[in-house]
């Protein structure tokens, strides 16, 4: 309602309910919620800005959502005022099969077994050198998600606007027959991983929505160039 009450006309949708098609004749996008709402919503913007609000502070990390519910009011009417200022946080693109999955990640990718307890195994290619490896599976990361899943990892966090990617192999199992040399990497333009599962798998996109993968099927992971415009 306080949206309403400033004068902009609005359309609600719940986050399980968001598609490409329901931003077709929006100017912007307001997620109220967490961290885990504003990704959601990011995953269906291409060309429309994101103003990410915290609904509860107390209680959400706030990473994305970094204006507070109480502070709406008075971002509304700067916004009315001088319009929308915003940044861009790179994401990542994915083909599986080579068919493009239709959504961006922006802060991580995870590629694993589907059993969590089972080893992962697969064939990785990126620069003209192709391994098979064996690991708890792989952990590609933006710079907006970097203080996340990939920082525990023991990744080092880089800029959300850096134009490249990263790429970091978790628990690489090393036996005596096994010396790998992809497992950190960056990822620049024009640069792509690929991946082969050796065996039942899943691709998770911001530990929120995943897709099955079954041995033999094959991935291909870069910087998207549809970045997400947050609004600041």
């Amino acid at each position: 309602m306080l949206i309403k009450k400033e004068g902009f006309e609005i359309v609600y949708i719940w986050k399980n309910n968001l598609s490409k098609n329901g931003f077709g004749d929006v100017d912007a996008v307001v997620s109220i919620g967490g961290d885990g709402t504003a990704l959601s919503a990011s995953h269906y913007l291409e060309d429309k800005p994101l103003l990410a609000v915290n609904s509860n502070p107390e209680k959400s990390e706030g990473v994305l959502t970094t204006l507070n519910i109480d502070r709406l009011e008075e971002k509304l009417n700067k916004i009315k005022r001088e319009g929308t200022k915003t940044e861009k946080l790179e994401r990542i693109r994915v083909y599986i099969n080579n068919e493009e999955i239709g959504i961006s990640a922006l802060n991580d990718i995870f590629i694993a077994n589907e059993k969590a307890y089972l080893i992962s195994k697969y064939k990785l290619k990126f620069n003209g050198h192709e391994e098979e490896q064996r690991s708890s599976g792989i952990i590609f990361s933006t710079g907006t998600g970097s203080t996340a899943w990939f920082k525990s990892a023991g990744g080092v966090p880089f800029s959300p606007q850096s134009r490249f990617i990263k790429l970091i192999v978790r628990e690489p199992y090393f036996g005596k027959l096994k010396k790998f040399s992809i497992v950190r990497e960056t990822v620049r333009e024009n640069e792509e991983v690929e991946i082969e599962v050796l065996c039942p798998s899943v691709l998770a996109i911001d530990s929120i929505r995943e897709f099955k993968l079954k041995e033999g099927d094959k991935i291909r992971v870069r910087i998207s160039d549809k970045p997400l415009m947050r609004i600041v």
